[in-house]
């Protein structure tokens, strides 16, 4: 069984809330001390919200509680935790927020087991990811709202399952609560190939919580007919650059974007955990170490010699 986040073990008493901070190996409590992967910092950056309130939860000083506001006012700034993960994907081109509505009940997981409560089901996630890249694409390309000869084909969707995400039903004293959500979406076209690429994050409104994503890739076609022989061709078609090219940043700019992100939020983090009970977490690391030593030992210490026959 895997062993709980170093919060959960140092603060027992936070296992009765809904928190969930970070168990990264390779962002300890109190931050690296070597460069971080992309994926571990937006892992981390997923789990900002919890590991503020366990900073709340351990006990700050008014100067410490200060450089926590600073942190959440740099978060509002980069369009909450939900824009921060966002912008760490690192994709040129505008992130459109939107608050989302139409998750019904059938949409979500019963109460059959607690990790399960509430989450919404890939096929909503879908459902709501490609109406939104829909939406945005006929803002995008006005043609697509009147003429009879473009269309798109979905040609690949994907509903990652990691990371995994959280619930949208809280529980509350009057019984569960359904929390609202919204999106932030990245959309744009390849103009070689035609197609089109949209992908959307899902978060809890206010505690902004990941709750799933989705990608759909589009091929968005026009459709001719020759007058003569009344055949139909079918060619790509991109809206004529009315949508910026959706492709990763550059190495460069990837770099300025995570620097940015960790000077401005996760460094800040980092050292207030580190005055606040980074201390703490090395002693239960040292005690895990020292019990995983133990274990190994007293494993070899069972191993019977064989007998001769």
């Amino acid at each position: 069984m895997p062993r709980l986040p170093p919060a959960l073990q140092v603060f027992p008493t936070l296992t009765r809330f809904a928190l969930r901070p970070r168990r990264l190996a390779e962002v300890p409590i109190g931050g690296p001390t070597t460069s971080v992967s992309a994926q571990a910092l937006q892992q981390s950056a997923i789990h900002l919200y919890h590991d503020l309130g366990v900073l709340v939860f351990a006990g700050c000083s008014v100067r410490e509680v200060n450089r926590i506001g600073d942190v959440l006012r740099e978060v509002v700034a980069l369009g909450g935790q939900g824009g921060l993960v966002t912008r760490l994907d690192a994709w040129e081109g505008e992130v459109v927020r939107r608050r989302e509505g139409g998750v019904d009940e059938g949409d979500v997981y019963k109460a059959l087991d607690e990790k399960r409560t509430g989450i919404i089901k890939p096929t909503a996630l879908l459902r709501l990811a490609t109406t939104r890249f829909e939406e945005i694409l006929k803002e995008k390309v006005p043609e697509l709202k009147t003429a009879k000869d473009i269309d798109l084909r979905e040609t690949q969707v994907m509903v990652p399952a990691s990371p995994p995400p959280r619930g949208i039903l809280n529980k509350t004293v009057d019984g569960l609560r359904r929390v609202p959500i919204e999106s932030f979406t990245t959309i744009g076209v390849n103009r070689v190939s035609g197609f089109t690429i949209g992908e959307t994050r899902f978060f809890t409104v206010g505690s902004g919580n990941y709750v799933g994503g989705a990608r759909a890739d589009y091929m968005m076609l026009k459709y001719s007919e020759d007058k003569d022989s009344k055949d139909i061709s079918v060619t790509p078609y991109w809206g004529h650059g009315k949508l910026k090219q959706r492709r990763r940043a550059s190495d460069e700019a990837q770099g300025a974007i995570f620097d940015d992100v960790v000077g401005k939020v996760m460094q800040p983090l980092w050292d207030v955990e580190r005055s606040v009970w980074a201390t703490k977490a090395e002693e239960l690391e040292k005690k895990n170490n020292r019990e995983k030593k133990e274990k190994r030992r007293r494993g070899g210490n069972n191993t019977q010699p064989k007998t001769a026959a």
